[in-house]
């Protein structure tokens, strides 16, 4: 069936037309044309569809449209407050804190887009997130940033922090408590996140996020007996609930994995994974080098330059080991082929290669920038901690669950809180 959309003259309305038809590429070509400067309401949408695209040409177009924000609008909260969105949701919290500070009259709205894109806690600053929390006053605190900032804890391993912030919270929503379950299912604090939850079911009905923040917790700590338990009470407590019911059996499995019960894995995922017919998510990197966006998968040689991705790939493996890195078995959730090695299973990962591709370019690119749509394994995060001291160059990876910024010291900013 042909689509056919009628665009009223104003450039706005023309933008939102391609907004509300998913075609924000199109919004921006239309930028391009205008010849006129956009007026505060035009600026607006536009800022909102570079913070949602938040590639290259959407980052060079929204610096483009700063230059007229500091020219034209410095009185104009609506406009400032969604700079601020963009810039957090392009991982530039520098500029962002810079246009913050510079409002004279701060609104909720205000506080609000510093603090509910959640990029402190994504990019790993925990502490610049308590040092804004304290900022706002009790009447433009909400739930939004109450979360946010026990979210920025968890995320930066700030347990003692995050305590008192919860303590001092009048009103604890469901939301609040499932973010502080999380925070400490993260650092591993298992029995105080069950007593939590425990309370919570003494006058609710069971939350299966909370659940979900427990059982992903003990995955990440290799606890079989803790992650059997969860993920049972799981299918007991929530039947019909079966994207979670997949996503619990897919960690239980990667549980046994790596624990080398590859065996059980299978079986887990034979009995539950496959019951439920559905196809396990394949994982994929994206990186965009000179304009051009590349997509990887696990092991992939389809891109023209594949035999120099994996001469790289080889260098870099080789480095790694020459700087006393182990690749680590427990990330892998599936048996080794006999043509196999744990080194070679590792570092066929989808990252792997989109950094190696980004290593055989010339000029190397300054700062290297990929996305992930699933979360980092423990192998390819210590790897690429490494990789970016080795080769002194920032490395960027924005996984399913956060912002990790791999300096060139060799430390991730989410401090291994991942």
């Amino acid at each position: 069936m042909m689509l056919i959309v009628y665009f009223p003259k104003s450039p706005t309305n023309q933008i939102r037309c391609f907004i509300t038809n998913r075609m924000p590429e199109k919004a921006l070509d239309l930028f391009d044309t205008m010849t006129i400067e956009p007026d505060h309401v035009t600026l607006v949408v536009l800022l909102n569809v570079c913070a949602q695209l938040a590639s290259d040409r959407a980052k060079t177009i929204g610096k483009k449209l700063l230059q007229q924000i500091s020219n034209n609008y410095q009185n104009n909260n609506i406009v400032l407050n969604t700079a601020i969105h963009m810039l957090m949701k392009f991982g530039d919290i520098k500029s962002a804190e810079n246009i913050f500070y510079s409002i004279k009259n701060k609104d909720n709205f205000t506080f609000g887009a510093m603090m509910k894109v959640n990029a402190f806690g994504l990019n790993g600053m925990g502490f610049e997130a308590v040092n804004l929390y304290k900022q706002i006053s009790i009447d433009q605190c909400n739930d939004i940033t109450h979360i946010c900032v026990l979210n920025a804890c968890s995320h930066s391993g700030l347990l003692n922090q995050a305590r008192i912030i919860f303590n001092n919270i009048h009103i604890k929503t469901e939301k609040i408590i499932t973010t502080m379950i999380d925070c400490l299912s993260r650092l591993f604090l298992f029995d105080e996140a069950e007593r939590l939850i425990d309370d919570f079911e003494k006058s609710n009905q069971p939350n299966i996020v909370m659940y979900m923040a427990l059982l992903s917790g003990a995955r990440n700590h290799g606890n079989i007996q803790l992650s059997e338990k969860i993920y049972n009470r799981i299918k007991s407590l929530f039947p019909d609930e079966k994207e979670c019911l997949i996503s619990g059996a897919i960690l239980l499995s990667n549980v046994y994995s790596s624990r080398g019960e590859f065996e059980l894995g299978r079986d887990i995922r034979y009995r539950h994974i496959n019951k439920l017919k559905h196809k396990v998510k394949v994982g994929l990197s994206w990186t965009e080098v000179n304009g051009e966006l590349v997509q990887f998968k696990a092991h992939d040689r389809s891109h023209p330059r594949s035999s120099e991705i994996y001469a790289e790939l080889d260098r870099l493996s080789s480095e790694l080991i020459q700087y006393g890195h182990r690749f680590d078995s427990s990330w892998i959730t599936r048996s080794i082929q006999e043509d196999e090695s744990i080194e070679s299973v590792l570092c066929g990962h989808s990252e792997k290669l989109a950094i190696a591709f980004n290593f055989i370019q010339r000029p190397i690119p300054s700062i290297i920038q990929i996305t992930k749509n699933l979360r980092v394994c423990g192998d390819c995060h210590a790897a690429t901690k490494l990789i970016a001291k080795i080769r002194q160059r920032d490395i960027i990876v924005r996984d399913a669950n956060r912002i990790h910024h791999f300096y060139s010291s060799g430390q991730c900013s989410c401090q291994d809180h991942f």
